[in-house]
């Protein structure tokens, strides 16, 4: 469950969609994870996000 209504669209803009539940995690180089990161802390606002 994901709470507030819209995470889904949030974590669609900042991930990979994976061909099912047992396919493998992409992996990223180092530039790549931190430009991930940095588009999750910019649009956390955008989808009431918050990180603890």
């Amino acid at each position: 469950m994901c709470t507030p209504a819209g995470q889904d669209e949030y974590f669609l803009r900042i991930g990979d969609v994976i061909d099912g539940k047992d396919a493998p995690a992409p992996e990223l180089s180092a530039k790549d994870l931190a430009e991930r990161r940095r588009l999750a802390a910019e649009l956390a606002s955008t989808y009431r996000t918050e990180f603890l």
